[in-house]
């Protein structure tokens, strides 16, 4: 049992007096594109992301199960050393887990059954574990900090456009629980696992609450680069709610943070093997409110901490993707076929103030298992868009098509004369019928002849001749 509990904590426990800011979920296609995704959103994670992102998803109607699992690149050192430690003394495992001083070990995992089509999409989060090990000091009294949160509930997104196409809108509503919260041991009692209690209402409690996210996305027309730009704003869980609701235990579970994010996002064409490139850049996740505890979650930190940047490039069923996520490189890879989709992704965590204080990388792998064809290719509104006649045209470009020459009319067709020909058309007898007048004219001789019986002597006469007011 001592190792059972040891095994969990060097695993899967979080870090004391560590920064990191835990959100309800987080998209491994996100996190191997640097973390930007606030400008996107186009998928199930708009559920935790951006909801008016949903107005902008272009595959057919989904059903699908996402298991996630998350580890640090110590992790399964960790595992390795638990299993040399039957046998030995207190001090020989002293001495053999110091060697992870300093080093953020960190395990996650979730299950997200989900339905997703354009505009919508429903969410039930099973669970989605956050834990952070972090062992400080030497010896026997060495610090052994623990922090685990978990995550579920039910979460509704709806997405579309307002007042104009270029203007999309969203909202999530969300009714969560949560579980965790932070505590600290020494080595020896790890080891000894005599004092080790796990109980979620000794970290902290269990608790309900309610939240919202409200989105915007505005495609930006007439940009003279890229086939389409667009710039997002996002408000991430407007009550904060302390889940207040239901609490049990000695304390209450950590609160949600209250963030606004600002996105970017600019898809440019390619060439036929590489049709589209994305590139998306964030300013994410600036706290105005909610959990204040920096160690339980509170989003703090300097403006590299908040800045991430990353690229997509689709290749049909294949998407390559990289980043810079708080001041670390990232990467990732997604297969997305009819009946399954995996995707991996390696990031590096900051959990200090700042880059380069204390990096955890990280790997992750998401297996989706259902139905449904994947947002693949991303096709732009290009209505109002100016196109550039040097570009390769693609499938994803709008050009006005020629107008077609005026047909001739065939009335007013003249044949060609032959050579030779005289140009000259000699006027015809002009015989009027069915007129009937009551006046009669002059002829040359005065005498009065009825306008029904004129005729032309002349077949050279003109009308006119023919013709005269009476004086």
């Amino acid at each position: 049992m001592k190792k059972i509990i040891f095994l969990i904590l060097i695993v899967v426990s979080p870090l004391f007096a560590v920064k990191e800011y835990y959100a309800i979920s987080r998209s491994l296609r996100a996190l191997g594109m640097g973390g930007a995704f606030y400008g996107v959103s186009n998928d199930e994670y708009a559920l935790f992301y951006n909801p008016a992102g949903l107005s902008l998803y272009q595959g057919s109607p989904q059903g699908m199960v996402n298991f996630n699992g998350q580890v640090g690149s110590r992790t399964l050192d960790a595992f390795k050393t638990k299993n040399t430690l039957s046998g030995n003394s207190l001090s020989q495992s002293i001495d053999a887990l110091t060697q992870y001083q300093g080093d953020p070990i960190y395990l996650g995992g979730s299950v997200l059954p989900y339905f997703l089509m354009k505009h919508l999409a429903v969410g039930i989060l099973l669970a989605d574990l956050k834990a952070d090990y972090l062992l400080s000091g030497k010896e026997l009294d060495s610090a052994v900090d623990f922090t685990a949160i978990s995550d579920s509930g039910i979460l509704v997104s709806y997405g579309r456009p307002i007042i104009n196409e270029n203007l999309h809108i969203g909202l999530t509503s969300k009714g969560l629980v949560r579980i965790g919260g932070r505590s600290s041991f020494t080595l020896a009692d790890v080891i000894q696992g005599d004092k080790i209690k796990l109980n979620p209402n000794e970290l902290g409690g269990v608790g309900f609450g309610i939240d919202f996210d409200l989105g915007i996305m505005y495609d930006i027309p007439y940009l003279s680069f890229g086939q389409a730009n667009r710039i997002s704003f996002v408000l991430n869980n407007l009550l904060a709610s302390q889940f207040s609701m239901g609490a049990k235990g000695s304390g209450r579970p950590p609160g949600l943070v209250r963030t606004a994010s600002l996105g970017w996002h600019t898809i440019f064409s390619g060439m036929d093997v590489v049709p589209q490139v994305h590139l998306l850049a964030d300013l994410a996740e600036f706290q105005i409110g909610g959990e204040g505890n920096t160690e339980l979650g509170a989003r703090t930190g300097k403006i590299l901490k908040h800045l991430n940047l990353g690229v997509e490039v689709p290749l049909g069923v294949l998407t390559l993707r990289t980043g810079i996520h708080q001041g670390y490189f990232t990467a990732g890879f997604g297969l997305n076929l009819t009946y399954a989709k995996l995707e991996f992704a390696t990031y590096g965590e900051e959990l200090a103030s700042g880059p380069g204080r204390l990096p955890s990388r990280r790997f992750a792998l998401t297996l989706a298992l259902g139905a449904g064809t994947p947002n693949t290719r991303f096709k732009p509104n290009l209505k109002g868009k100016r196109v550039d006649s040097n570009q390769k045209d693609t499938e994803f470009k709008i050009r006005p098509k020629p107008p077609e020459p005026p047909k001739p009319d065939p009335m007013l067709e003249i044949p060609p004369a032959d050579p030779g020909t005289s140009l000259e058309v000699p006027l015809q007898k002009i015989e009027p019928k069915n007129i009937k007048q009551t006046e009669s004219v002059n002829n040359k001789d005065n005498s009065t002849v009825p306008n029904d019986i004129i005729k032309p002597k002349d077949p050279k006469t003109s009308l006119d001749d023919l013709i005269k007011p009476k004086q």
